[in-house]
C-alpha cells in the first residue's frame, strides 16, 4: 500500500464520516444511473449517518476508513453478517456489505489492501463470506476475483425503485 494511504478500524463517532464518503463514493461511481429521486431515497436509506450509527453499533459489524496523507477520508469498507439473497446460503455467512474508494485513491493497490483488511476480519468471524457486485464493474469484478471470489448467483440490487443487475460472489477457501 502506498505511504500516503493509511487504513483504520471506524469507531462509533465516525457514523457522519462513514455517511460523507459513503455517498460521496457512491454518486460519484453510479449516480449517473438513477432518477434523481431513485437515488436520494436510496442514499437516505443506506448512507444516512443513522444508517452507518446501526453499523457501528453492532458488535456484528465493522467498518474501516481509509485516510490519505492530509487525513481527508478517500475510501471506506464495511462488513457484516450476510444479508444477500444467497440460494442456499452457508450457515454462520459473512457480508462484504461495502468497498469504496474515491477516484483519487484507486489504481495504486489501496483497494486490495482494504479488501484483505476486510477480509482477515470476515474469515475470522464467519465460516462463509458473499459479496454483491454491479453486473457491469467489471474492474470490481477482477478485484474480488484475484482475492477468492467467484461469481454463484445473479440478482436484482434495489436503489430506490431501480433495480440493478448484480452478482453474488462466494469466497472460496480451497
Amino acid at each position: 500500500m502506498p505511504d500516503d494511504f493509511s487504513i483504520a478500524r471506524a469507531s462509533e463517532g465516525d457514523a457522519a464520516a462513514l455517511s460523507r464518503i459513503g455517498r460521496s463514493t457512491f454518486t460519484d461511481t453510479f449516480g449517473h444511473l438513477y432518477r434523481r429521486e431513485d437515488l436520494e431515497m436510496f442514499l437516505e436509506d443506506k448512507h444516512s449517518p443513522q444508517a452507518y450509527a446501526r453499523v457501528l453499533g453492532d458488535d456484528r459489524t465493522a467498518a474501516w476508513l481509509v485516510r490519505d496523507a492530509d487525513e481527508a477520508i478517500v475510501g471506506y469498507a464495511v462488513a457484516a453478517p450476510c444479508d444477500l439473497p444467497v440460494p442456499n446460503m452457508k450457515p454462520n455467512a459473512g457480508e462484504l456489505a461495502r468497498l469504496y474508494l474515491s477516484k483519487e485513491a484507486q489504481g495504486g493497490g489501496v483497494g486490495g489492501r482494504l479488501l484483505r483488511e476486510a477480509l482477515q476480519w470476515l474469515t475470522s468471524n464467519f465460516d462463509a463470506v458473499y459479496l454483491s457486485v454491479y453486473a457491469e464493474n467489471p474492474g470490481a469484478q477482477r478485484l474480488y476475483a484475484r482475492h477468492g471470489f467467484i461469481k454463484i448467483h445473479d440478482y436484482h440490487y434495489m436503489v430506490g425503485n431501480h433495480a440493478d443487475p448484480e452478482w453474488i460472489m462466494e469466497l472460496s477457501r480451497e
